[in-house]
C-alpha cells in the first residue's frame, strides 16, 4: 500500500508541474507577444533644422556652415586639407577692397610659424553669397572659385542632416581679426 501511495504522490507532483509549466501560474508570467523588429522605431536626437536668419546673428555659426560646404560640396579639391573636424580651424578676417576676405587654416590652434602655403579663403559678398577661392599649388594657373547662396548652403546642410555637427563646429574655431 506504502508503494501505491508513494507512486500515486509520484504521478500527482509530475502532472501539477507540467501542467504548472505549460500554463503559468499567473497571469503576469506570461510573456509578452514579441515585436517584429522592423516595426520598431529609432528615434534620434534631431536638431533643429538651420536657417540663413541663424547665420546672419551668429557669425561663428555663419563661418562653421561655409566651411563645411566648402569641404562637403564645393568640390575644390585644396579645400579637403582643413577637413579634420577633430583639428578644428582658424580664421583669419582682413579687410579687402572694402570687404572682408576670410583666410581658412586648419588647426584652431595653428601658430604662424606654420602659416607657409597660402591658405583657402571666402568672402561674403551682399551677405547672401559666398565666394570661395582656393590656390592651385605649384601651378600659375588662375585660382579655382566656387559661388554658393547662404540659402543654398543651409539647403545641402539640412539636406545632409548634418545640422547638429555644423552646430558643434564653433567649439572648435579660433577667429583672427586684423
Amino acid at each position: 500500500m506504502k508503494k501505491i501511495i508513494i507512486w500515486l504522490g509520484l504521478v500527482i507532483l509530475l502532472l501539477g508541474g507540467g501542467f504548472t509549466l505549460l500554463h503559468g501560474t499567473t497571469n503576469s508570467a506570461q510573456p509578452q507577444p514579441a515585436r517584429p523588429s522592423s516595426t520598431k522605431v529609432k528615434r534620434h536626437n534631431v536638431s533643429p533644422k538651420l536657417t540663413v536668419n541663424a547665420l546672419q546673428h551668429n557669425r561663428k555659426l555663419a563661418y562653421s556652415a561655409i566651411i563645411y560646404f566648402a569641404i562637403k560640396h564645393s568640390q575644390l579639391q585644396r579645400w579637403q586639407e582643413v577637413s579634420d573636424f577633430s583639428l578644428g580651424w582658424q580664421v583669419e578676417s582682413y579687410p579687402h577692397k572694402g570687404q572682408t576676405k576670410y583666410l581658412v587654416w586648419p588647426d584652431q590652434h595653428i601658430q604662424d610659424s606654420a602659416k607657409n602655403l597660402a591658405p583657402n579663403w571666402f568672402r561674403l559678398t551682399d551677405q547672401q553669397h559666398v565666394l570661395y577661392d582656393s590656390m592651385i599649388v605649384h601651378s600659375f594657373r588662375k585660382d579655382q572659385t566656387k559661388t554658393a547662396s547662404l540659402a543654398e548652403i543651409v539647403r545641402q546642410i539640412n539636406a545632409d542632416h548634418a545640422a547638429a555637427k555644423v552646430r558643434r563646429m564653433p567649439q572648435k574655431m579660433t577667429i583672427v581679426t586684423h
